[in-house]
């Protein structure tokens, strides 16, 4: 036998005139669009590059009058957040997996996403999925490769390289470091030149250098 689909109505809304007012009103107030907890399925755009969009699909079911539940379909081209003020910017995309939350505007985004300026609506749609906005992440696993505070102490973590790319970097603090050292450039300590000092006392025979100038 084929499944019956009752819709959102309950057997008891048609039992009395407040039980009808009541799933109108309840009818109403599902359409108001309110965040909803999500799965990363496709990531498009990033690196560095604008922050781009997200394929998520919605953690919680859909769930009729009798109380059957049936996965909901896919949201496309979500824009995800990016930490970013002008042109600084803290790059931590998305990953497909990660669970996130999507906050659904309330009207049509989809001229703005195209344009990424103000723009006319898309349509005449309200609050409605397609026109979600990604914020990750919540629920997710322990991470492998992070920075941040761990018990008084800032870690940074990651399975590649460490690169700063500035103008230049001052330390104000004690260095201590496990493993070579490698400069490409002169280094300097107390004021002497690792590449330009010389040794006095200098002679012939067994004698050792004075130490350096």
């Amino acid at each position: 036998m084929a499944d019956k689909y009752t819709g959102t109505k309950k057997a008891s809304d048609g039992a009395s005139n407040f039980n009808a007012l009541n799933s109108a009103i309840r009818r109403i107030l599902s359409m108001g669009g309110g965040p909803a907890l999500v799965e990363v399925k496709a990531v498009n755009g990033t690196g560095l590059k604008p922050a781009g969009f997200v394929d998520i699909l919605p953690m919680v079911h859909q769930q009729d009058g009798a109380g059957r539940t049936t996965p909901h379909g896919m949201i496309y081209g979500a824009p995800y957040a990016r930490l970013q003020g002008g042109k600084r910017a803290f790059i931590c995309d998305p990953s497909v997996g990660d669970i996130g939350i999507a906050i659904i505007c309330a009207r049509d985004i989809s001229s703005v996403k195209i344009n990424r300026k103000p723009s006319a609506p898309g349509s005449f749609r309200q609050f409605d999925l397609a026109d979600a906005v990604y914020l990750g992440g919540y629920l997710n696993a322990a991470p492998e490769e992070y920075c941040g505070w761990i018990n008084g102490d800032f870690h940074v973590k990651t399975a590649g390289k460490f690169i700063v790319d500035a103008a230049e970097c001052d330390f104000n603090c004690k260095v201590n470091v496990t493993g070579p050292v490698a400069a490409s450039g002169d280094v300097t300590a107390g004021g002497i030149s690792l590449e330009k000092h010389v040794h006095g006392g200098v002679q012939g025979g067994s004698s050792t250098t004075s130490t350096p100038e």
